[in-house]
């Protein structure tokens, strides 16, 4: 069976065809669906996420290993179908809580607000995902371990789960019949990236919305959506994307007074502050007809460049994924640190003066 690398290698220029196929009805449909900026940022962000899992993914998953060996409580088959379909269900379960967790705690926020920053919505904004996501919602996955699932088995239906979700990231596609509301579909998943009052912090299941329903997170899709996040990322540096919450975070918790909301900030609801400081600081509130699409670019000769450096970091991301078991730990952490580079010299290149 081919590991996470392999399936995420293989599945990269199936997802680059799929985008410019997306872009190209858009085209002749004479929408404006796609913005070059915010798509090179949020294919940039999923490049700099796999950079990431190839040293955090080996590891975690050793550890799912270890708690199976060590603690499952059934010696689940690998080649038996039964395996496959109950932990499919386990872990798209587990897969809601974590997702909806992620909008309501501050440091889980953290880590899922690079998907949210595009004020775009298309299938680049799939591929725009969090770098440290998987490591923060891993022991939120170790009761699969428990239960018995074989890693494998586990790691597969993660991947393939995240492999669904990116047909979903489009604006070309209206309700699908029959399947509404039972499955993940791009109207339901649209209201997920919405900023819209009514939509917020709704359908926050992976393929199924059963989960949603039962929850009372179900939203249908009827305004039109307004997508990006409130606090808005107007950059387009896609590593910093990852850091920017956490950053605002620690900033106020460094001036609170009170020393025990120095740590409470980190697991109180999404946008909680300490109340001293959101006095002397407060934040606008929010207006959603004062929404505006952040559209500053350098512009000309430096498109080409940040063009040219995210081929160049793509084809040294491919290089890593494609031949990381054949490479030394130091030549990968060297590989590594160039997309890192490449990928910040990219949004350095895109980011207007004004910016």
């Amino acid at each position: 069976m081919p590991d996470h690398n392999t399936l995420v290698t293989w599945a990269t220029p199936v997802f680059f065809l799929l985008i410019a196929m997306e872009a190209w009805t858009a085209h002749r449909r004479r929408l404006e669906v796609y913005r070059l900026a915010d798509s090179l940022t949020s294919m940039a962000c999923g490049i700099w996420t796999v950079t990431v899992e190839v040293f955090a993914k080996g590891a975690l998953l050793l550890l799912f290993a270890w708690v199976e060996h060590q603690w499952g409580l059934v010696d689940f088959a690998v080649d038996s179908p039964w395996t496959w379909v109950l932990f499919f269900f386990v872990l798209d379960f587990l897969y809601y809580w974590a997702h909806r967790w992620s909008h309501e705690i501050n440091f889980l926020w953290g880590v899922h607000v690079p998907h949210h920053q595009s004020e775009e919505y298309n299938l680049t904004t799939a591929l725009r995902q969090g770098a440290f996501q998987d490591t923060f919602h891993w022991p939120l996955y170790l009761p699969m371990a428990i239960l018995g699932c074989p890693a494998e088995v586990f790691i597969t239906l993660l991947t393939f789960s995240k492999f669904y979700q990116f047909w979903i990231h489009t604006r070309l596609i209206d309700r699908v019949p029959l399947i509404e509301g039972i499955l993940n579909t791009p109207s339901a998943h649209r209201v997920h990236h919405a900023i819209n009052d009514r939509y917020i912090d709704r359908n926050h299941g992976g393929t199924l919305m059963v989960w949603d329903r039962l929850f009372g997170t179900w939203e249908a899709e009827g305004e039109p959506c307004v997508y990006g996040v409130r606090k808005a990322y107007h950059r387009w540096n896609p590593v910093w994307a990852h850091f920017d919450w956490f950053a605002d975070l620690w900033r106020d918790a460094r001036r609170a007074g009170v020393p025990l909301d120095r740590l409470r900030i980190w697991l109180k609801p999404t946008g909680w502050r300490p109340a001293d400081v959101e006095a002397r600081d407060p934040r606008p509130p929010f207006v959603l007809s004062a929404v505006r699409r952040y559209t500053d670019v350098r512009g000309g000769g430096w498109t080409v460049l940040a063009v040219v450096l995210f081929v160049l970091a793509a084809i040294a991301n491919n290089v890593l994924l494609g031949q990381g078991d054949a490479l030394s730990p130091e030549v990968r952490l060297v590989l590594a640190l160039d997309i890192t580079l490449l990928l910040l010299a990219m949004g350095w290149a895109l980011q207007s003066r004004r910016g």
